[in-house]
């Protein structure tokens, strides 16, 4: 391959959250690597480094708007990554994914009004809602073959209650990794028109999909609908800790509307940092290194379902369409959620997320495989001695 997704980034003494809160210190200690959190423990794209460190080396960290570098960065991404033709005008800076809820909340809800949030499903816009004084209602996808997906008849029983004014889509949806249709979304888009509920739809994970898969926000972006598509660097290239997103509104009473109330939310400036990695990232170079990506997912998830079949057949994985997130069953182990994390972390060194935290079941959890592949080699090889020796 052209670019390095071999060399482990180091987290230590930069207050990286993922390091400092969630990972254990005897994971660290042993120097495995961190399946929890979906973040790259890999570097990000070339471009976008070499992008940020010719801004930083300018010195100028001023404020920052979406001119028409900015926007045409944007636009040529859409359309060569995504087969999207989008408006300038539709095109929406604001300061990180969660921002962009809490200022839909904020916009289509007053206190006391519920957001609805298909489970399994991430957890802070639940956070967002509590927040802000609103409730949650959690829409429980059902599984079909194992696979989940959003029940369009528990989606419409939570739209029909006159509380319920928002929806917030995950699409790809972090954690299972999986997909909304076309066909499905459409048939969301028509409750919500029926019952007057607005949706936003989180689509940062759309970047990374795989085998022809594709997030189809066209359907999403009709005129006149209650409809925000939001996008951003941060999982595209591991931004999450840059407040950076985009919201794609092409209605425009709506956009302006949410522009009007972005800007009572104290929005100010594009991150100077964010907008060069942004035109550094959405580049023919950026667009070459996410393919790249996207292969050394495809083949981590791989092994690391294979290694499941072969070493505990009993764990039910599904593939998923995008995303480097796996969602992962072990409740057929017999264990109970205190015990199965301690055998992940005490006995096979494995830190991951579990499941309850999305709103899943217990004995569930989420992998992050954004690792590089000779590191998931040896954590496999530490969590097949563990289960030799713990559970046969």
């Amino acid at each position: 391959m052209k670019y390095d997704f071999e060399t482990r980034v180091n987290r230590n003494n930069i207050g990286n959250m993922k390091s400092e809160w969630f990972t254990p210190h005897n994971v660290k200690e042993a120097g495995m690597v961190s399946f929890s959190g979906a973040e790259f423990e890999f570097k990000t794209a070339k471009p976008v480094i070499d992008a940020v460190k010719a801004y930083v080396e300018n010195g100028l960290f001023g404020f920052t708007i979406a001119d028409d570098n900015y926007l045409s960065h944007v636009v040529w991404w859409l359309k060569e990554v995504r087969n999207i033709s989008v408006k300038p005008e539709w095109i929406v800076p604001v300061q990180g994914t969660i921002f962009s809820v809490a200022t839909a909340i904020r916009l289509f809800t007053d206190e006391g009004d519920n957001v609805i949030i298909p489970t399994p499903g991430y957890n802070r816009y639940s956070q967002a809602a509590s927040r802000l004084k609103r409730g949650s209602v959690f829409s429980p996808c059902r599984e079909i073959n194992g696979v989940p997906e959003v029940d369009i008849d528990n989606l419409e029983q939570c739209m029909s209650d006159p509380k319920s004014k928002l929806l917030v889509l995950c699409n790809p949806n972090n954690p299972t990794g999986q997909i909304i249709g076309e066909e499905k979304l459409k048939a969301v888009f028509t409750l919500a028109e029926k019952y007057g509920v607005a949706v936003i739809s989180d689509e940062i994970f759309a970047d990374v999909v795989f085998d022809g898969y594709h997030v189809p926000m066209a359907s999403l972006l009709a005129d006149g609908a209650n409809v925000i598509s939001v996008i951003s660097l941060g999982k595209t290239f591991s931004f999450t800790g840059v407040n950076n997103a985009i919201a794609i509104i092409p209605d425009p009473v709506l956009r302006e509307r949410y522009i009007t109330q972005r800007n009572a939310d104290h929005f100010g400036s594009i991150e100077p940092a964010a907008y060069a990695a942004l035109c550094g990232g959405f580049t023919p170079e950026g667009k070459e290194w996410l393919e790249e990506l996207i292969q050394v997912i495809d083949s981590n998830d791989r092994k690391i379902i294979d290694f499941f079949h072969r070493v505990l057949p009993q764990v039910s994985i599904v593939k998923p369409m995008g995303t480097y997130v796996l969602w992962a069953d072990f409740s057929s182990l017999g264990m109970s959620e205190h015990q199965l994390r301690n055998f992940f972390l005490n006995e096979a060194l494995f830190c991951c997320d579990m499941g309850e935290e999305y709103y899943g079941k217990p004995c569930q959890a989420r992998i992050c495989t954004a690792v590089p592949p000779h590191e998931l080699d040896r954590s496999l090889s530490v969590f097949e001695d563990a289960v030799n020796r713990c559970l046969k």
